[in-house]
């Protein structure tokens, strides 16, 4: 049984991936209009218990990406369904938050270019690794510059998370710095997306 754990978790990620920036979405739409189903109560509250979701969704689902790898390599306990999920999964969460902040902040140009290209790469990444015919093999070794692409990409994307309640969006250098290592993961991910299709 235990060797179903990690790929169960890498599921449980795509979950928490997908309500948590359901949640986040709703919460900003909810914190704009208050039209807030009136049998959650005050709307304030019920907004920022939905940020606080979309936030804790994220943390979990960050953990499990070390855990389920962890725990795969302990119980020796890896399978093709883990390694064709696992980059799905991660992919998810990332794209789907930065979709998000995306809208939220009013889809401007210097987030919507890379933003577009992170998703673009990570849907044909996952094509080519799915389709029948694909460029892209499950079991093709992750390189090092793939490895610190996904580590700047959860990075990018959890930053908002934390620093909303520092005012991040009014605070230009903060801003800025955002947006510039934005750009750099998707420079990064469309650098190991051509090495990828080149091997």
């Amino acid at each position: 049984m235990h060797r179903h754990i990690p790929n169960i978790l890498t599921i449980v990620r795509i979950l928490l991936a997908l309500a948590g920036a359901a949640g986040l979405w709703t919460s900003y739409q909810w914190s704009l209009s208050a039209a807030v189903p009136l049998w959650l109560g005050d709307p304030v509250l019920a907004a920022r218990s939905l940020a606080a979701f979309a936030v804790i969704a994220f943390i979990v689902a960050a953990a499990t990406d070390w855990l389920d790898g962890y725990l795969a390599r302990r119980w020796d306990a890896r399978s093709t369904l883990g390694e064709i999920l696992d980059p799905i999964a991660d992919k998810l969460l990332v794209d789907a938050y930065l979709v998000v902040y995306m809208l939220i902040l009013g889809t401007p140009i210097d987030i919507a270019v890379p933003v577009f290209a992170l998703v673009a790469r990570d849907a044909a990444m996952t094509a080519a690794r799915l389709l029948p015919g694909g460029t892209a093999s499950p079991s093709l070794a992750v390189s090092p510059a793939a490895k610190l692409k996904t580590a700047l990409a959860m990075i990018v994307a959890g930053f908002p998370l934390i620093a909303q309640p520092l005012g991040w969006t009014d605070n230009d250098v903060l801003l800025l710095a955002w947006i510039g290592a934005l750009w750099i993961t998707a420079a990064l991910s469309l650098l190991t997306a051509w090495n990828y299709f080149r091997k």
